[in-house]
């Protein structure tokens, strides 16, 4: 396929902007825009394609126009400054011992990497402290490794709250929620809300740059996430990155998703993350990208010391007792000799593919229907013309992804079966018996609540601790009692899904076997 680009679009684009990032040093954002960007680099026959495919055009069209304006890069770069020079100064004003500062604030979410599908995309950002390069690892926790309790979750994420308490003497003030929206509210910024979840955040709003953000202290994982999707999208740019933008946009009509107000209208309760990776799997599933993990080792612990003290880890979510651990490591490149099996495939081939594989199977007769979806701004292109071309490309893959039997696992390469089905009577069981027990030994409902609270825990931790990738027959304690399991790429006992219930499950999943979307409006 011809790879001459159209003319760049922007004079942002000829320098660097901003600095590039220092030899290993995590930074999604200063690496995108250290390189040219793709949506200001599509090769014509994208665009344009030779057969008029309508889908294509309409997808690389809205997706060009989504690049964010010179103005709006240089206010996130100014912002960026402004917060690292002000937080050093405020909280660490010293240099550290190899004279450089100890704070750097980095921009992370889908502004890092290019992955904005509009201007009302918030800006993430998170300070990077550099005297605690493993995040928030055991040496800083409220209850050591060897506790047998885990302690009120709730007491830490008040200690985030305010400033630092007696256990934390060691750590910044930039760590309280309280001290750092005092510090950020004493150079302008307004609308500062505290929230001190798992992960204790700060929301606020730029006045003068007119940027919506969110911010918190040293909880890097958004830093590897954001990392790892630029990998993958820098290996396929008009492919993947085309295929998250319509996912996202896509996603934000179905569930009502307002990014000024987090998931207080987000049906799915599913992330921007939790979609990119998502589709990530899809491609790796039909072979047209590769698995950037394979080479991870799977590491097992026996006590919770030898994992707590591995130092390959990296720790995160300030608002616990103890931190949740990440396997950040993955390769940036493909192996050598690595090719995509279908070379000549479009965007619009893999939109088609991925809500082909995605439509359950009561629908398999309907599917090449249902995946047909039009984005167009300014036609009534329906897409029905698209249903009587399938190409080899399109329909790649006819088998359907089955939330009962399997979970998705880019991890792993992509779609891996569930190591028990959903609903698997074992899990249930268990949980039976243990409420059994303790309602026989005399605790009340509320009493019992709080106890298998701390059981769902200690036995999530025992498994987590020996599962590995999970795809070795041990996956993560309750994943048989969810319906759609998206493993975290570096948390491997985690579900990126969250609280979805089966009902909105089932809901969810029937949106992939409508006859044709039409999006209009982007």
């Amino acid at each position: 396929m011809p790879s001459q680009p159209t003319t760049n679009l922007s004079s942002l684009n000829e320098r660097s902007f901003p600095p590039p990032p220092f030899p290993g040093e995590v930074s999604p954002y200063k690496t995108y825009y250290s390189n040219p960007q793709p949506r200001l680099n599509i090769p014509h026959p994208l665009l344009h394609p030779a057969e008029n495919d309508n889908l294509q055009k309409s997808i690389m069209t809205s997706w060009q126009e989504s690049e964010p304006s010179d103005e709006r890069k240089r206010d996130m770069e100014d912002l960026r400054v402004l917060l690292t020079d002000t937080i050093n100064e405020t909280f660490f004003p010293t240099l550290m011992e190899d004279g450089k500062r100890r704070f750097e604030v980095e921009i992370v979410g889908s502004s890092s990497w290019g992955g904005e599908v509009d201007s009302l995309t918030d800006v993430a950002l998170v300070i990077v402290d550099r005297a605690l390069p493993r995040g928030y690892d055991p040496s800083q926790w409220l209850l050591p490794s060897s506790s047998t309790t885990f302690g009120s979750n709730t007491q830490a994420r008040r200690s985030r709250y305010r400033s630092s308490t007696s256990q934390e003497q060691s750590l910044p003030e930039c760590y309280s929620l309280k001290a750092l929206s005092d510090c950020i509210e004493s150079v302008g910024m307004t609308h500062t809300k505290r929230h001190p979840l798992p992960l204790p955040l700060l929301k606020f709003v730029d006045p003068v740059r007119k940027l919506g953000c969110d911010l918190q202290c040293n909880d890097l994982s958004g830093l590897y996430n954001c990392s790892y999707i630029l990998s993958y999208t820098t290996l396929s740019p008009y492919i993947l990155r085309p295929l998250i933008y319509t996912i996202k946009r896509w996603y934000k009509l179905i569930s009502g998703k307002d990014p000024k107000l987090s998931n207080r209208q987000n049906k799915y309760k599913l992330s921007s993350y939790s979609l990119s990776i998502m589709c990530v799997a899809y491609l790796q599933h039909i072979s047209q990208l590769p698995n950037l993990q394979e080479d991870v080792v799977a590491k097992k612990y026996e006590r919770m010391e030898d994992w707590s003290r591995d130092g390959e880890l990296t720790w995160g979510e300030w608002g616990r007792t103890q931190g949740r651990a990440a396997h950040t490591a993955f390769s940036k490149h493909a192996k050598v000799g690595w090719t995509p099996r279908w070379p000549e495939m479009i965007a619009a081939d893999a939109v088609r593919g991925f809500f082909t594989h995605f439509s359950q199977p009561s629908t398999q007769d309907t599917a090449a229907r249902s995946s047909c979806i039009a984005i167009d701004k300014a036609s009534d292109v329906t897409g029905e013309t698209q249903v009587d071309q399938p190409t080899s490309k399109s329909m790649t893959d006819q088998d359907h992804f089955s939330p009962l039997t399997q979970i998705i696992s880019p991890l792993n390469g992509g779609i891996i079966p569930r190591s028990a089905p959903y609903k698997d009577p074992t899990y249930q069981d268990i949980e039976h018996t243990q409420i059994t027990y303790l309602t026989m030994t005399g605790y009340d409902p509320s009493q019992i609540s709080v106890i298998m609270q701390q059981f769902r825990i200690a036995k999530s931790l025992e498994i987590e601790r020996l599962m590995g990738k999970g795809d070795e027959g041990v996956q993560a304690y309750g994943w048989e009692g969810r319906k759609l399991v998206i493993q975290d790429p570096f948390k491997w006992g985690k579900s990126q899904v969250g609280d979805m219930t089966e009902e909105i499950c089932d809901d969810f999943f029937e949106f992939y076997d409508c006859d044709v979307v039409v999006k209009r409006g982007y």
